[in-house]
């Protein structure tokens, strides 16, 4: 008996339903409120970024939760600005980082 020929296809992407990511999305914002954690914080940016592009999100949902996961993840220019230079915008630097 031959076998068929393997396929390269891969098999179609099972998209997770939106209820259970809101969900986890706001279990994970209590937790962050309660206790701040950057792993936290990247996750939740991930959950808002999957709930902005699920299909079953409105339209308001998605733009909502893109512009959302843009604040949860920081500007670019702070992530790639030299140690210290976050503050610029905000006070002055604090002494101990001087």
């Amino acid at each position: 008996m031959a076998l068929p020929p393997a396929s390269n296809a891969r098999p179609p992407a099972v998209v997770p339903r939106l209820d259970p990511i809101i969900g986890g999305t706001l279990a994970l914002l209590t937790h962050y409120a309660r206790m701040p954690n950057l792993e936290v914080s990247d996750r939740i940016a991930c959950n808002l970024a999957q709930i902005a592009r699920h299909p079953e999100a409105s339209a308001a949902l998605q733009a909502v939760c893109t512009g959302l996961c843009a604040d949860w993840l920081g500007p670019v220019e702070v992530q790639d600005a030299p140690s210290g230079s976050e503050w610029r915008d905000v006070w002055p630097m604090p002494p101990g980082m001087q």
